[in-house]
């Protein structure tokens, strides 16, 4: 089931703490409701503050006015906004009903994390090819429902987990971080790239194996890793080229024609692009760590 709180009912709940914010981000409300009365109308500023708003629809249709603009608010729509502020939603009367998942935080890091994607994104946004933190959502909506009592801290991840796809996608990135996720065609790619990381790669090659032609392979590729091909297979070069300096005496010469390089200033030149650091500086542990494996995200 894509989402998870389909497998529970209509609920909502509400949580109050004794002691002062100890975490930077906290729960205060989440539900799943659905109205049908025009009764139902939030104005920013006649309820308090000091909280934010994540609501998505999953059916019928609501509204979301900022100042003197009304948006629609209708399926796979959602809307962000924090409170205080100008702005009120609300069930049109020429609607029959509105259903929505909804969650409201504060501290700290909500109020940062929240400004900082409406100022990208904009209120309302469109989750239809970017479904990430909805499905976040849906995750710790039957969490909570199964578990009412879940300790604050397994909340937070999970809130963090929303808020982390909400900052992908104001990045532009609706992309698939997991190599075990991604398309059949990227994963033979990958599975190419890993494979032959050490010998000369064409486009030609990796657009070959994931089967696509070249130019939609470098546009798919792009969209679900946030790499260009070529990128991705300097990373994998680095990332294997750290490990050997990590774990044996070969001269960085040899490193660099192991790991497809080629020459060692073309190599120290890329390392220290990705890492912060040169091949030497890395092996003696300056600027970075040397850590057993190096994983490069981006």
């Amino acid at each position: 089931m894509l989402f998870q709180h389909e497998e529970c009912e209509r609920s909502s709940y509400g949580f109050k703490y004794l002691s002062p914010a100890s975490l930077p981000i906290r729960l205060l409300n989440i539900g799943w409701d659905r109205v049908t009365s025009p009764a139902y109308r939030w104005n920013g500023m006649e309820r308090g503050g000091g909280y934010a708003v994540f609501q998505y629809t999953l059916s019928g249709r609501g509204a979301l006015k900022i100042g003197e603009t009304e948006y629609a608010l209708t399926r796979e729509q959602g809307f962000l906004v924090t409170v205080p502020s100008e702005h009120e939603y609300y069930l049109p009367h020429d609607s029959e009903e509105w259903e929505f998942l909804y969650v409201v935080v504060n501290g700290m890091d909500a109020a940062n994390h929240f400004s900082d994607i409406i100022q990208k994104l904009g209120s309302v946004i469109s989750f239809k090819d970017h479904m990430e933190p909805v499905l976040a959502l849906s995750r710790l909506y039957a969490d909570v429902y199964r578990d009412p009592q879940l300790d604050k801290y397994t909340i937070a991840i999970r809130l963090y987990e929303m808020l982390m796809g909400l900052h992908r996608l104001a990045e532009g990135r609706d992309i698939v971080r997991a190599a075990e996720d991604l398309p059949e065609s990227i994963r033979a790619a990958v599975k190419l790239m890993k494979a032959r990381y050490a010998h000369d790669l064409s486009i030609d090659d990796m657009a070959e194996a994931a089967g696509l032609t070249k130019f939609h392979f470098c546009r798919q590729f792009l969209k679900k890793t946030g790499l260009k091909p070529n990128q991705y297979l300097r990373k994998i070069r680095v990332e294997q080229a750290a490990w050997l300096l990590r774990h044996t005496g070969k001269t960085v010469e040899s490193i660099a024609q192991e790991t497809g390089f080629g020459y060692a200033n073309y190599f120290s030149k890329v390392f220290r692009t990705f890492v912060g650091a040169t091949p030497n500086e890395y092996r003696l542990g300056k600027k970075v760590d040397p850590v057993y494996f190096l994983r490069i995200g981006q």
